[in-house]
């Protein structure tokens, strides 16, 4: 009677194909995971400055800071400020009656350090300087 069975090279040679394709499998877990927490932290970031954006969107020209009722996040801090609208071509800025553009640039800041984490710049029209009609 025969005896079928495998030999120690067989043995070693599956246990090392087993091997890499679980390290394979781990090292894509490993990098799923890096992915979805800097996602979220992207996500949370673009969210703090929408609500931010938001309030200071109904706000004049002049943004000041923003209520903690508005932003209750403690350890972020939100800069508003507006600035001459980048990249129009100049024959734009001529055009009778036309209502300049402005950018609105919040800045999202760590509380603790002061340091810049994102910016959002929202190009908008400036209603503060018209002349109102008699």
């Amino acid at each position: 009677m025969k005896h079928a069975g495998f030999t120690l090279i067989e043995v070693v040679v599956a246990l090392g194909i087993l091997a890499l394709s679980i390290a394979g499998l781990l090292s894509l877990l490993t990098s799923s995971q890096n992915r979805i927490g800097k996602s979220m932290e992207e996500w949370k970031n673009m969210h703090m400055l929408a609500q931010a954006a938001e309030y200071f969107m109904l706000q004049n020209e002049d943004p000041g800071g923003i209520e903690e009722t508005f932003f209750p996040y403690r350890d972020h801090t939100v800069h508003a400020y507006y600035q001459d609208a980048e990249g129009l071509p100049d024959e734009f800025g001529d055009i009778v009656n036309q209502l300049p553009l402005t950018s609105l640039v919040i800045e999202l800041r760590n509380a603790s350090s002061g340091e810049i984490i994102d910016k959002l710049i929202i190009d908008r029209f400036s209603y503060e300087n018209t002349i109102q009609d008699e």
